[in-house]
């Protein structure tokens, strides 16, 4: 870690005369005072966070000559005047109260200590820096089963400091998680009703539904919300909590979860819900195994109509609050058919797929060559008989406003090397025609528009087989975690099982174009985290 020291160097200079005088010299007290440059700080609550200096006075044993003050301001270093600045404290160390609750809490904050030494008239100023961090905020936090026990863990990256956590959550309450655990989601809202204007709706997920729900990371841990109640009366009669496999709320308006085969969606109260379905085009029997929020659109993939679909999420009823849930407002939209245009590719039907075609995965994505691409593509990958790779490619835009293609390209591939069923995937906006996928213990990109489905090894682990990737962010989401160093939709966890039942844990920060990129100041850009328990799901906060 720098440090700053300020040092008083003294130097007597002699000369030579001619005469032969004899000259006395009086030694005077050299002080030096030591901060650090920075001081990263977790506030988990209400606190007094303490800076000692450091001190060592070449001539005194003893401090009576020394007077001590602290200066504090929230805009600048600079203290050139009384303005820009208060006195906090006369003392040699710095008490400083906290409390992240209060509204106006800012997160950086500069203080300058004067060291007075009344024996020499000599002022010694020295500045600094304190950085608010709250508890995972920009943290890996993993789902995992350890020993029979359900643990929370978390990577957090704290100042210049990685700290992995294999339980937090017993950390941070003194209490265990008694369910299964199932998965992890994160839905960014705006609800009052959770006392924030703007929350991270942050849930874990396990069969016990009075015990899943939204947890608040940086309130130790605080429960806000169950699952019991999150989910609309009408709806809980068919609701399966044991049998929930995916909740995510990445882009606009909202998120979706899978449960048993339904699909169900929350506005911007956090109110779930199964929303109506468009009987004429997408009626009959239907199972929903994977779906991905997109920007403002949910699509989705039916397994059992062999079929893609799709729902345009619309805030109508909940606003701030979900006791203002109505959903006959909300069910207005309805879960449908990929909608028809005469720019829609001819290569496949989206709405009709040879069920000899299976759908592995569907996931944000990019396309360089359209409009909006950032905000609403999307990919989906599939197999054929053993012999080809397929990926579909969607725009979201066409989805919702019918204004662009909705199915914008077909690729058809020779099977890359390794792909199969049991491959996991992951993709992101930040990546124009590349998906990512596992094979056994290697991670691999393929290329599927600029070299023609070429794959591309990025990563071997030792040992184990790829169980779960995620990127960090599917979009583009880098203001409020620039203690993170990296491009959060750059930034790949991937979860590895290894022989003897536990997991290890891998973060890949990659670089344009997908392979593992370059250490950031503080972090290096390929890091493991080894002996966690079996890991179901993993989320970045």
């Amino acid at each position: 870690m720098k440090q700053i020291i300020y040092i008083l160097a003294v130097l007597l200079l002699t000369a030579c005369y001619d005469d032969k005088g004899n000259y006395d010299y009086k030694q005077i007290n050299i002080l030096d005072v030591g901060l650090d440059e920075m001081y990263s700080v977790r506030v988990a609550g209400d606190t007094v966070i303490t800076i000692q200096p450091r001190l060592s006075q070449s001539l005194q044993e003893n401090k009576d000559n020394l007077e001590f003050m602290w200066l504090h301001s929230t805009t600048n270093s600079n203290f050139y005047t009384i303005k820009d600045c208060d006195t906090v404290c006369m003392t040699e160390e710095l008490k400083f109260h906290v409390d992240p609750e209060d509204k106006a809490l800012k997160y950086e904050h500069y203080f300058r200590l004067n060291v007075y030494d009344k024996l020499t008239g000599i002022e010694y100023p020295v500045n600094t820096m304190m950085k608010l961090v709250k508890p995972f905020d920009g943290a890996w936090v993993l789902l995992h089963s350890k020993d029979g026990q359900t643990e929370l863990g978390s990577v957090e990256y704290i100042g210049e400091n990685i700290v992995d956590t294999k339980d937090a959550y017993y950390q941070a309450t003194g209490k265990h998680l008694q369910g299964k655990p199932l998965c992890l989601g994160r839905v960014s809202l705006q609800s009052s009703y959770y006392g924030s204007s703007k929350v991270q709706m942050f849930s874990v997920i396990t069969d016990i539904p009075d015990e899943a729900g939204v947890y608040c990371q940086w309130r130790q841990f605080e429960k806000m919300d169950s699952l019991s109640r999150m989910v609309y009366s009408a709806d809980a009669v068919d609701f399966a909590p044991d049998k929930v496999e995916l909740i995510d709320g990445e882009g606009s308006r909202g998120g979706l979860m899978l449960a048993n085969g339904k699909y169900y969606q929350t506005p911007a109260a956090m109110k779930m819900y199964e929303p109506a379905r468009n009987k004429d085009n997408f009626g009959g029997d239907y199972y929903i195994s994977l779906a991905a929020k997109v920007a403002d659109v949910s699509l989705v993939y039916d397994r059992k109509g062999h079929r893609f679909g799709c729902l345009w999420h619309m805030n109508n009823s909940g606003g701030p609050d979900p006791i203002l849930f109505d959903p006959v407002k909300e069910n207005k939209v309805e879960l449908g058919a990929i909608p028809q245009s005469t720019d829609n590719s001819t290569a496949a039907d989206p709405n009709k797929l040879n069920p000899k075609h299976k759908v592995l995965y569907v996931g944000s994505g990019y396309n360089y060559n359209q409009s909006n691409a950032s905000y609403s593509y999307a990919y989906a990958v599939a197999t054929r008989e053993q012999d080809s790779c397929i990926v579909y490619e969607f725009n979201a835009m066409g989805m919702s406003y019918g204004k662009n293609p909705s199915l914008s390209n077909y690729y058809r591939l020779p099977i890359p090397q390794g792909l199969d069923e049991n491959s996991c995937f992951a993709s992101s906006a930040a990546y124009s025609g590349i998906i990512f996928y596992s094979a056994g213990n290697t991670v691999y990109r393929l290329d599927f528009v600029q070299q023609g489905g070429k794959a591309t090894p990025i990563y071997t682990h030792e040992g184990g087989k790829v169980t779960r990737m995620k990127f960090a962010r599917t979009r583009n989401e880098q203001t409020g975690y620039e203690n993170y160093e990296f491009d959060l939709a750059r930034s790949l966890g991937v979860v590895f099982e290894m022989e003897d039942g536990s997991c290890d844990f891998v973060v890949l920060n990659l670089a344009s174009t997908g392979s593992v990129g370059t250490d950031s100041e503080h972090y290096p850009a390929k890091q493991v985290y080894h002996e966690f328990g079996k890991i179901t799901d993993v989320v970045f906060l």
